[in-house]
């Protein structure tokens, strides 16, 4: 692959992993077991990220306007898509679990919304402009 085409599947692998071994850090210290649920959380916000990271470079171009609306198209997807999920799961797991995971889930969020944005930032810059 070109420079100017990276995939972001290996970024996202990488930041995942560090997100889980930190995920089993705090949980660990805390007094909790790397369960299912974080397990679901993990997963997802790793998937959601790929899959809309490759839909929003797809739409760079001489026009920047069809790049900013699939972000904030992308912004609003993984928010509301990953509050529904939050919501499942929250019903679905013991009561002494589900305070640990919501912390847990606004934390991962936040992160993995801060990695999202700075890829596309990153990768914005090195797109040769005509």
């Amino acid at each position: 692959m070109t420079e100017g085409h990276r995939s972001p599947v290996l970024p996202v692998l990488v930041f995942s992993t560090i997100c889980t071994a930190a995920t089993w850090l705090a949980l660990r210290i805390t007094g909790y077991a790397l369960s299912w649920p974080f397990a679901v959380v993990l997963v997802w916000f790793a998937l959601i990220s790929l899959v809309l990271l490759s839909w929003q470079e797809r739409a760079w171009g001489a026009d920047v306007q069809p790049f900013v609306r699939r972000f904030m198209a992308g912004l609003v997807i993984k928010l509301l898509a990953s509050l529904a999920l939050l919501f499942i799961l929250v019903k679905t797991v013991p009561k002494p679990v589900a305070a640990p995971l919501v912390a847990s889930f606004a934390l991962l969020y936040l992160a993995f919304l801060g990695f999202s944005t700075a890829w596309l930032i990153g990768r914005m810059r090195s797109v040769p402009r005509p």
